[in-house]
């Protein structure tokens, strides 16, 4: 935990915690960018597992899905980053030291993994036609979305969870 307590005291004695809340809009306007970046995960995250469960656009190659959606997963991935981080930044103790916000970064992990692995699923698996999926993507695909699921309950948790003992506040 020294390492946390020391990148946490380190953070809030840097230039970006008062650049961040030097204005009372600027939390609140990388909130809703935050938000708005869960948004175009989700979307991106749901149409190419749904495919993989042949629910929507069984005429279209996996592959072919995935490609479209992947760069948007990746980009708003990349913005949750940033924008978390400025969130952190502006509450330093807020975050860090709850349990439950290591638990989200873990699930969004395996989550995006989950869901980058679907077009190797599909070239690997040898299915034939675009509309062919194996199980093995069928699973993958349920376990991403669960995944994702768990991710945004975490993530909305981490406001109503107790930071762990010895926490700084």
């Amino acid at each position: 935990m020294s390492v946390l307590t020391d990148f946490s005291t380190w953070l809030a004695a840097s230039p970006l915690p008062p650049l961040v809340t030097s204005h009372d809009w600027l939390v609140p306007a990388i909130q809703v960018v935050h938000i708005l970046s869960i948004a175009a995960v989700v979307i991106a995250s749901v149409h190419i597992n749904l495919r993989a469960l042949n629910v929507i656009e069984r005429d279209v190659a996996l592959g072919d899905v995935a490609d479209r959606f992947l760069p948007v997963l990746w980009a708003a991935l990349g913005v949750l980053a940033l924008t978390g981080v400025l969130l952190i930044a502006s509450e330093p103790n807020r975050a860090i030291f709850r349990y439950v916000f290591w638990v989200k970064l873990v699930l969004a992990t395996l989550a995006a993994l989950a869901t980058a692995g679907q077009p190797r699923f599909a070239l690997s698996g040898g299915a034939q036609g675009a509309a062919a999926v194996s199980s093995g993507q069928k699973v993958l695909a349920v376990l991403a979305l669960v995944l994702w699921a768990l991710t945004i309950y975490a993530g909305r948790w981490i406001a109503y969870a107790d930071p762990w003992a010895g926490a700084p506040s």
